[in-house]
């Protein structure tokens, strides 16, 4: 018998309700919206299965699988969900995750986008030192229970990543937008951590990372730059930070 995942709570932001991006949608399918986060890993991902999630958001309700596909329609066009493929199997990601969750003790369920085929299906690992190191996020097999995270300063002779769960979703942000598969090595986490204890905000180093992939994704020579070593270096994040200014983004929400 399949296992449904256990939903999470979720962070509802006040600028969720003023959102022209959000706006764009029906009602109900901002309710399914809403509804999607709980049941998405701490990536922000969740099975495109339309069945699956009609009884997760809507189960005591007489709304068809065609009306939530018409919802997911809504939400794909007004660019909130992306969907992607990995190993055959389908999947949407919520588009401004790392903007707009903070995750305290990530664990990840299913594979991002550009994932090798054989990261497909996590497995179920047995808790070990390895594991549970501060340098690596946590990934469960879907049917499995939630597993309890250690703290970064619990590990015994490990030493804390400073600000890692908002490292790695500054990195997961990364990848997403600029269709990589960077791995949470210590040299990129540290990087975006100076960023961060610099004073930098999630969102700031979210907005530079976006701002530098709409300039440089179709730019040959400059595709190869959209790297952590480049865009969080401490001299370069600078002026990336300073370029945004008062600019706002087309889309409010991502």
């Amino acid at each position: 018998m399949r296992c449904i995942a256990m939903a999470r709570i979720r962070t509802v932001k006040p600028e969720f309700w003023t959102s022209e991006q959000i706006a764009e949608c029906s009602p109900t399918a901002r309710l399914l919206f809403i509804g999607i986060w709980s049941f998405s890993d701490d990536h922000g991902i969740h099975p495109a299965s339309v069945k699956r999630l009609k009884m997760e958001v809507f189960p005591s309700d007489v709304i068809s699988d065609e009306d939530i596909q018409a919802m997911v329609d809504e939400l794909e066009a007004a660019e909130l969900l992306h969907s992607y493929q990995v190993a055959g199997k389908d999947y949407w990601q919520v588009t401004g995750w790392a903007r707009h969750q903070k995750i305290d003790k990530p664990t990840y369920r299913h594979p991002q986008p550009g994932a090798p085929v054989g990261e497909s299906a996590p497995a179920v690992h047995a808790p070990s030192p390895d594991v549970n190191s501060a340098s690596a996020p946590r990934e469960v097999g879907e049917a499995s229970p939630s597993p309890r995270v250690r703290s970064l300063k619990e590990s015994k002779g490990s030493k804390a990543l400073s600000g890692s769960p908002d490292c790695l979703a500054i990195l997961s942000h990364l990848n997403e937008r600029a269709g990589r598969n960077y791995s949470p090595v210590r040299a990129s986490l540290d990087l975006i951590g100076a960023r961060l204890k610099e004073g930098a905000t999630v969102a700031q180093c979210c907005a530079v990372v976006d701002a530098k992939v709409t300039e440089w994704a179709t730019d040959p020579t400059m595709q190869k730059y959209l790297r952590p070593e480049t865009l969080f270096n401490a001299t370069k994040f600078a002026g990336y930070a300073g370029q945004l200014a008062d600019a706002t983004c087309v889309k409010d929400w991502e």
